[in-house]
């Protein structure tokens, strides 16, 4: 079962930020473990604390150790989990960029053998110290109701169905790969069928206001069974909900997404925390276990240079009723220059409004040049009489 505790809304902005990555790349959300995240929490607490970033605690802890010292469950033979790390001044969006820059923290975030994740968030003076605790324990395969979606302002919803990617023989009487499902709004089934896994279906809730849980069974072939449910509030008059997707509809992009480059690039750090840069940023990963824990770090780049503003050059064109200047030519346009410079921007003008007359005799000019073509007028007409 999954059970709802409160979070902080930095650690839900940092789910929703995870979720959606996965999305995008054809894979469903994690669900949110408390056994994960008090791993998480005292990783980072541990590193805000003492200054630095290593996957081995100041007690000389593993991630291993850190999460079975939760209770989190693990399969007779094997563990599948997962932590990476990473230290900055910036916000998480920077983070999760590194993590899908790197190939070997992107394997882990965009996991399909993962479920769950916990989240650890602690700070210092000088950076934000984050720790995603990966996990899939046995019998819990979550499930998310209009991609987790808070509220519904319609009935009709769809179940997103995980499925048992990291054991999927099972092990004793932890279920394997599903292959059937019955859904119901009750815990006792009453009433309800079995039909094949997909991993989207389709279900209407009631028609009574509030939070209403869908509750899955789900069937492997050996017969073995387990039991998951979500909750989502139904509310007919509700903005903004999230639309309900259809089942066969496409959830994601199949194609993945490109990673947005980090700003600033952060700096990897392989030496002792005392030799770090306390400006940079540092990044560590674990791999799925039972792989090999630790990957090595790529090389530090130095973000490019930052290129020097163009010229911005504004034209203005004349029109037939525009008064032009004494001394230019009718119909030229004026040329304005915006150059960009240390000190500010400079507006240079053309040579013609340098050397003109200054602007308050512009008027009385023009007249007086008006009335002189009028009277040449008037006197060449009274010579032809």
């Amino acid at each position: 079962m999954q059970f709802v505790v409160a979070q902080s809304p930095e650690k839900l902005d940092v789910l929703a930020k995870l979720n959606e990555a996965r999305r995008n790349n054809g894979l469903p959300p994690l669900a949110w473990s408390p056994l994960l995240d008090k791993a998480a929490q005292r990783h980072s607490e541990d590193m805000a604390d003492k200054g630095f970033v290593d996957e081995t605690g100041s007690d000389g802890s593993s991630p291993r150790q850190r999460i079975e010292a939760t209770g989190y469950a693990a399969w007779s033979r094997q563990r599948v989990w997962a932590e990476s790390l990473y230290a900055g001044q910036g916000t998480f969006d920077e983070a999760l960029a590194f993590f899908l820059s790197d190939d070997g923290q992107r394997r882990v975030v965009l996991s399909p053998k993962l479920r769950e994740v916990g989240i650890g968030i602690a700070k210092d003076a000088l950076r934000t110290y984050w720790t995603l605790t990966f996990g899939a324990q046995p019998n819990l395969l979550p499930i998310f109701i209009n991609d987790d979606a808070p509220v519904t302002n319609e009935r009709q919803v769809a179940v997103i169905l995980t499925q048992e990617e990291a054991v999927p023989d099972g092990d004793a009487n932890a279920i394997g790969r599903v292959i059937e499902v019955r859904l119901s709004d009750q815990p006792d089934f009453a009433g309800a069928q079995w039909q094949p896994w997909e991993r989207l279906i389709p279900f209407t809730l009631s028609p009574r206001r509030g939070r209403q849980t869908i509750y899955v069974e789900m069937r492997d072939d050996a017969g073995r069974t387990t039991i998951a449910s979500d909750s989502i509030e139904y509310d007919p008059n509700a903005r903004d909900a999230i639309r309900p997707v259809a089942p066969g509809e496409a959830i994601a992009s199949p194609e993945p997404a490109e990673a947005t480059p980090p700003a600033p690039t952060p700096a990897i750090v392989t030496a002792t925390p005392a030799t770090a840069d306390p400006n940079s940023a540092v990044a560590v990963v674990v791999t799925l276990a039972p792989e090999a824990t630790g990957t090595a770090p790529p090389a530090a780049t130095v973000p490019p240079p930052q290129p020097t503003p163009a010229a911005v050059v504004v034209v203005i064109q004349p029109t037939s009723t525009s008064t032009p200047p004494p001394d230019a030519i009718a119909g030229t346009p004026i040329t304005i220059v915006l150059t960009p410079t240390p000190d500010g921007a400079v507006r240079q003008f053309g040579a013609f409004e340098v050397n003109a007359l200054p602007m308050e005799w512009i008027v009385p000019a023009y007249l007086i040049a008006q009335a002189g073509v009028i009277g040449l007028g008037l006197y060449a007409l009274l010579r032809r009489r």
